[in-house]
């Protein structure tokens, strides 16, 4: 058993994942009876082989579990595809995968281009890393959960509008839960932002005066990146409560969702393709100096 745990690559359940999305591609297109068994089943292996994978890192990772930049969009992706889970038995008529499973993908994507390397923690660092780690994670679920909500919400709209049944498209949930959905992502994803971005500046000071990593400087990638995404998810937060009691105000929520998501890619491939002193060691940050003035 071990064995095969250990065996558990980022290939399994990516590929798993990417095969229910075919499936849920081909909803719209043919019924099958045969197609939602192949659709849970297949959900269902990506997810639990998700799982095992993160725990069989989590179990043999020397420092501090899932610390790494790679384990962290792992863990983003595997909450969004557990809710897509949940949402498929519990409503299996509507086609959130067809939303959601890209956004999975992405991050698995995302994960693969990333370190692997854990973070340098010491117990003075640990409390604040893991309190970090965690707003910024929420944050990122709360982006990806309004934007799908929203998209679904305009095609929702959309559709309605054009007076179309649901048997001529896609099976979405009603605009009620969709516009409810949208605005409390956005008020999530805002704060755990920001709470997030307070608790890096906490963890930096406390980094300078133990010594550990070398204080990340303003003007780095991941500062600016972290500094620009609070400032719009902040912003587009308040507008959605702004508008709130508007005919238009589920409207508006959908498309800044959207915009939020695409800030939120944005700044994941700041962070991606750049390059920056966030969680290197000293030696390490001294070699980066030379190199990127």
């Amino acid at each position: 058993m071990t064995e095969f745990i250990s065996g558990i690559s980022v290939v399994c359940f990516a590929a798993s994942y990417f095969v229910a999305l075919g499936c849920e591609a081909s909803r719209p297109l043919f019924r099958s009876g045969l197609r939602g068994a192949i659709l849970v089943g297949f959900a269902t292996a990506g997810f639990l082989a998700h799982t095992l994978f993160l725990a069989w890192r989590a179990a043999n990772e020397p420092n501090v579990p899932l610390s790494s930049a790679f384990d962290w969009y792992l863990l983003a992706a595997w909450l969004l595809a557990g809710g897509y889970l949940w949402l498929l038995v519990a409503n299996p008529r509507t086609q959130v995968g067809l939303f959601l499973l890209p956004v999975v993908l992405g991050l698995v994507g995302a994960a693969q281009l990333s370190s692997r390397a854990p973070f340098p923690q010491s117990p003075a660092t640990q409390v604040w890393g893991v309190i970090h780690g965690s707003f910024n994670l929420a944050a990122s679920v709360a982006v990806a959960g309004g934007a799908v909500a929203g998209l679904m919400w305009l095609i929702q709209a959309t559709r309605l509008t054009r007076k179309r049944t649901p048997a001529q498209g896609l099976r979405l949930p009603s605009l009620e839960l969709l516009a409810a959905t949208t605005g409390r992502a956005a008020w999530i994803a805002a704060w755990t932002a920001a709470a997030g971005f307070v608790s890096g500046l906490v963890l930096n000071a406390v980094n300078r005066q133990r010594g550990l990593l070398e204080t990340v400087p303003w003007n780095d990638p991941v500062v600016l990146r972290m500094g620009m995404l609070v400032a719009w998810l902040i912003a587009a937060a308040i507008a959605t409560r702004a508008f709130a009691r508007r005919p238009e105000a589920a409207r508006v929520a959908a498309w800044l969702s959207l915009a939020s998501f695409v800030v939120l890619t944005a700044s994941i491939l700041w962070g991606v393709l750049g390059t920056t002193r966030h969680g290197v060691p000293p030696t390490q940050a001294s070699a980066i100096r030379e190199v990127v003035p």
